[in-house]
Order: structure tokens, then sequence, then C-alpha cells
């Protein structure tokens, strides 16, 4: 019976030691060194040769960038407070007319016109002569 129990715990140590020399997530692309010649080659071609460090090359450029998103982060943080700004119109807008359709609700106008007011208004400048003036929303 031990004889039958030590392979498999040798296969069973072999499988354990190639699971472990292979990652559990892998790269998808392999990390490759930098070629320090195109950073030579860039330096020279655009200082001509004159700077100690090839990526010095670089430097204006990283500079525009830097700032150019320093413009961008202030531009965001406007964006943002006008973003609040809007937000908090929209809810105290909202908030006034819900108080508008609840003041509908609940008060009574007695003195508002109804459809017959309007048709006794028409009768009556009917009978006295006066010209009617039509407009596209109502008749007066």
């Amino acid at each position: 019976m031990s004889s039958s129990t030590t392979p498999q715990a040798g296969s069973s140590t072999k499988r354990s030691t190639s699971g472990t020399r292979r990652p559990i997530s892998r790269p998808t692309t392999p990390l490759r060194p930098s070629s320090r010649s195109s950073l030579r080659e860039s330096g020279k071609a655009s200082l001509g040769g004159a700077s100690d460090a090839p990526i010095e090359a670089f430097e204006p450029a990283f500079a525009e960038l830097s700032d150019s998103m320093a413009d961008l982060e202030a531009n965001f943080m406007h964006l943002q407070l006008m973003h609040e700004s809007l937000a908090r119109f929209s809810e105290n807008f909202a908030s006034f007319l819900y108080g508008l359709n609840m003041n509908a609700f609940c008060v009574d106008f007695p003195e508002a016109p109804i459809p017959d007011s309007f048709r006794r208004a028409r009768e009556q400048e009917e009978q006295h002569g006066r010209p009617r003036i039509v407009n596209s929303d109502f008749t007066c």
C-alpha cells in the first residue's frame, strides 16, 4: 500500500510545483525593457546631441502636457460647479411647481371664470353691437 501511495504523492507534488511556477493572472502583453538607443536617437535629433540625458528631450512636451492637464482640471471644476448650480435650481423650481399644484388642489377660486361666463360675455357683446376681437388663444 505504501508503494501505491508514494507515486500519487510524487505526482501531486509535481502538479503543485508546476502550479506555483505559473502565475494565476498573467499579463496579456509581455513587459519589455525600454530601448535605450531610441532615447539616444530622439535626444540627438531634437537637441543636436548637446543634452546630458536623452530623456530631457521630452521635458517641453511633458511641461505642455502638465499645463494642459491643469487647464482640464480647472475646466472640470467649473463644470462641476455649474452642474451643482443647475441641480440646485432644478430642485428648487420643482418644489415651487409642486407647491403651485398643491395650492390649486387646496384653494378654491370662487371668482374664477367658468365656461358659462365666457358664453355670457360673448352674448352681451353681440347684443350691444361691439366688434369682436379674435385672438388665437381665445375669443373676446
